[in-house]
């Protein structure tokens, strides 16, 4: 078996290698700069490449949609900062270590009583948003609550998913990659009373049409529909940027949802996504606004 796992990665195409072996590099290069440094450029790469892209259009689009109110000027405001936002995020991956809330006192976190009073034999549901920096939040709860097992989307290089996967692997319990295999494992972390935290507000082709920001998107309904199953307490829970490269992680009181029918499932996916927008509006130049999460 060693062996086999050994040879393994000689089958992945040549262009996977290479994309591994660069971002190897770069996380090198990133980590010789100051924590400062490191998320700064990545915040000038996102406002200087982003808005070249294809994906600005989808994100112009996406916010022209679901803030009409708001004038042209403040959304293109919001979106550059939201590239600003995207470049940092995806370069304090490199850096990850260094985000703690004891590193630097750049993380504060609010509401973890809400989780410590949870009996620990219960297990738990956290939801986030791609919001600031989503993996901050694991991270901020490490040692004040049980580690997070984390529900994810595989990056479609393995080789890369298994970098970021170190990256990740300090300050959590597991990470469950979405999809059939992954729903087994998700099943059996809650029967093991594991606190599981699911970002909800990704783009999907299947799961149930739900209002988010009045136009009907698909809507996972796992996060719902397992807390009925094994009467689990949801908690919504938030991360933020803050001037000086700060961040604040916020834990809400938690919904309880009964068990019921798929009516019952809808209405509470509804509350889930009413939510997520109370954030989004708080903070537009935060959230990840390029991927296509309505269907048109």
């Amino acid at each position: 078996m060693a062996a086999a796992s050994q040879k393994a990665p000689l089958r992945y195409p040549v262009r996977y290698r290479l994309e591994a072996l660069a971002a190897r590099l770069m996380f090198a290069l990133l980590r010789l700069l100051p924590t400062r440094g490191a998320s700064d450029f990545g915040g000038w790469l996102g406002r200087t490449v982003g808005p070249r892209t294809s994906a600005h259009g989808v994100a112009a689009r996406n916010m022209a949609a679901a803030l009409p109110e708001a004038a042209a000027a403040q959304r293109d405001a919001w979106l550059l900062e939201a590239w600003d936002n995207f470049g940092r995020t995806m370069v304090e991956y490199a850096i990850l270590g260094r985000l703690d809330r004891n590193h630097e006192n750049r993380v504060e976190v609010e509401g973890v009583e809400h989780l410590a009073a949870v009996p620990a034999h219960k297990p738990v549901i956290l939801f986030c948003a791609h919001l600031a920096n989503w993996e901050v939040i694991p991270l901020a709860l490490s040692g004040l609550t049980k580690p997070l097992t984390i529900v994810y989307r595989a990056a479609n290089n393995p080789l890369v998913d298994g970098l970021i996967a170190e990256a990740r692997a300090p300050y959590t319990a597991a990470m469950l990659a979405k999809g059939v295999m992954g729903a087994r494992q998700i099943v059996r972390a809650l029967k093991d009373a594991a606190h599981v935290i699911m970002v909800v507000d990704q783009k999907l082709n299947t799961g149930l049409d739900v209002p988010f920001f009045g136009r009907p998107a698909f809507t996972s309904p796992a996060v719902v529909s397992l807390a009925m199953r094994y009467g689990c307490p949801v908690f919504p829970v938030r991360t933020e940027r803050l001037p000086e490269g700060r961040y604040k992680v916020s834990l809400e009181a938690p919904f309880t949802f009964a068990a019921g029918d798929d009516i019952a499932v809808r209405a509470a996916l509804t509350e889930v996504n009413r939510r997520l927008e109370d954030w989004i509006r708080r903070k537009p130049g935060q959230w990840l606004w390029m991927h296509r999460r309505w269907p048109n």
